[in-house]
């Protein structure tokens, strides 16, 4: 049987599924925060642990996403892989501080997920020193700090996409 070449297998030591499930089975305070893609208004579940940014198809329309296709399965958790269709570019914005970065397109419904891309773009850091939620700092040009809340609302569907 010939190797189909077109279809390609991210692998490494971390995205394996064991690691996969134990950042997320791990994840701080996992929770939605308010962002702007593209200029539409989202909520993202921020999942620092995770190596990349993920969107579903359905949402990648709605924010008029410009996705490349992909063929790419992605080792994932609960022993399902992860089938990436496309990979796209986005302008993420909160509140005058604004970034591009990128996003893996899943065939999966689910939430937006905002992972380390997002993280190491925005010099986001978590701190749990307010009492009523954790907050995101984001550090923008200038060295203006903004901080934003992350509900307290876990996401249940986060499985639904990774």
């Amino acid at each position: 049987m010939e190797e189909d070449l077109s279809k390609v297998t991210l692998s490494s030591a971390q995205t394996t599924e064991e690691t996969n499930r134990h950042v997320v089975d791990n994840l701080p305070s996992l929770g939605p925060i308010g962002v702007k893609v593209n200029g539409y208004d989202c909520e993202g579940s921020l999942c620092p642990g995770l190596l990349f940014n993920f969107i579903s198809e359905e949402e990648a329309r709605k924010v008029d996403f410009d996705v490349h296709p992909q063929d790419i399965w992605l080792p994932g958790v609960c022993e399902e892989d992860i089938k990436i269709t496309g990979i796209a570019l986005a302008t993420v914005a909160m509140e005058g501080i604004s970034e591009t970065t990128s996003f893996l397109v899943t065939q999966k419904n689910g939430p937006l997920i905002l992972g380390k891309p997002f993280m190491n773009y925005f010099l986001a850091e978590i701190s749990y020193n307010n009492q009523l939620a954790p907050t995101l700092a984001c550090f923008g040009s200038g060295g203006t700090t903004h901080r934003f809340l992350i509900s307290q609302t876990r996401e249940k569907t986060l499985e639904t996409i990774i």
